[in-house]
């Protein structure tokens, strides 16, 4: 899972965990309950035809809103939908409701949904149109309170805990970022050399070798080696090294990718692997990397006959048909590897799964 997905939707990331998606079906449903109590007491008990038709209606929109989420699942426009029906019937719960004890409790409700459901912009504006009409409601002298005094009482409450609630959902955003940041730093920790910013040998084992979706794509897999890089440490010092080390690496990032299907990993010391899976021409990625090299022209003077950095490659084709044994795949990516060098350095030998020489470069 992509480290960014952990935390839920209203602040653009998922979470399991954290399912508004859930939180806006239930409060739907709990909507449409107590609405069908509502219009039954009004329309059998209190014989309020007008309002008991209002809180039908609001059923009926409040079903087709889940109905509506089922059948195209498209969480965004089903969490706006819900806190339509809630801002709606909060207003106009707030015009009908007869002044009664802690009648205009219910009206500070709307605020936390909003935000809850849709985050700190969204909820923002929501939050922001339902003040305004309920206060000019207010000092129109419609609705709970109809003097002036209780006019100051609903408009300076009801602002001052959605400021609240806006200020709340502020600081647990920023946390949530400062939580995410914190996350992706431990990922990178985890998961990345921290010289050369390429995939280390924990993300190898993790992310690729035990996800089955890699297991039977046809893919080439290659270690690359520095030609004599003991002499170019010995020659330049070990900054200088590390310096080329992070050169060599990042070329061989650009050359074969850094995406879903293209892995560059630092093995250890000057050794790197990389995946390329999916490819139709993966001879074609190693080509730009020795001419990218090659075009950079790093000095060496201590590697005979080149006199520049040059590298030798094993690389493994595998067509996705045989059984994924990555320790296989490995040795014999090395061998190819020992037979590069073996031959002069500065190319690469192409070996298929089956153990059978493909070519040189």
């Amino acid at each position: 899972m992509n480290i960014r997905e952990i935390f839920d939707y209203g602040f653009n990331i998922k979470n399991s965990n954290y399912d508004m998606t859930y939180l806006a079906i239930v409060a739907n449903i709990s909507l449409i309950f107590v609405l069908t109590i509502f219009a039954y007491a009004n329309l059998f008990i209190k014989d309020n035809i007008t309002l008991a038709t209002i809180e039908i209606l609001f059923v009926f929109l409040t079903l087709g809103v889940l109905v509506y989420f089922k059948k195209y699942a498209d969480t965004k426009i089903f969490l706006l939908l819900s806190t339509t029906v809630f801002f709606l019937i909060s207003l106009l719960f707030y015009i009908f409701i007869q002044k009664v004890l802690f009648s205009a409790v219910w009206l500070f409700f709307f605020p936390f949904i909003a935000y809850l459901l849709n985050g700190l912009r969204i909820g923002f504006i929501f939050t922001t149109l339902y003040l305004a009409i309920i206060i000019i409601y207010s000092y129109l002298g419609v609705g709970v309170y109809t003097d002036f005094v209780g006019f100051l009482h609903i408009a300076i409450s009801l602002s001052l805990f959605s400021f609240f609630v806006h200020q709340f959902e502020k600081s647990r955003k920023k946390a949530y970022k400062k939580m995410v940041e914190a996350l992706n730093h431990l990922e990178d920790i985890s998961y990345k050399d921290e010289l050369t910013k390429l995939y280390n040998r924990h993300f190898l084992n993790t992310e690729i070798l035990q996800n089955s979706t890699y297991h039977n794509k046809p893919f080439m897999f290659c270690i690359t080696d520095i030609d004599n890089f003991k002499l170019y440490n010995d020659t330049y010092g070990h900054q200088k090294g590390d310096e080329t080390l992070k050169v060599v690496a990042e070329i061989k990032k650009q050359s074969i990718g850094d995406t879903d299907n293209h892995f560059v990993i630092r093995l250890g010391g000057e050794e790197f692997g990389g995946f390329i899976f999916d490819s139709t021409n993966p001879k074609e990625s190693i080509d730009t990397f020795f001419e990218k090299l090659k075009n950079i022209n790093i000095e060496h003077k201590e590697n005979k006959p080149y006199e520049i950095c040059t590298i030798s490659m094993g690389a493994v084709i595998c067509h996705g048909n045989n059984k994924f044994d990555f320790t296989k795949i490995y040795q014999l990516a090395d061998e190819a590897l020992y037979e590069a060098k073996k031959n002069g350095k500065n190319q690469v030998v192409y070996k298929n799964f089956s153990d059978e020489l493909i070519s040189n470069h």
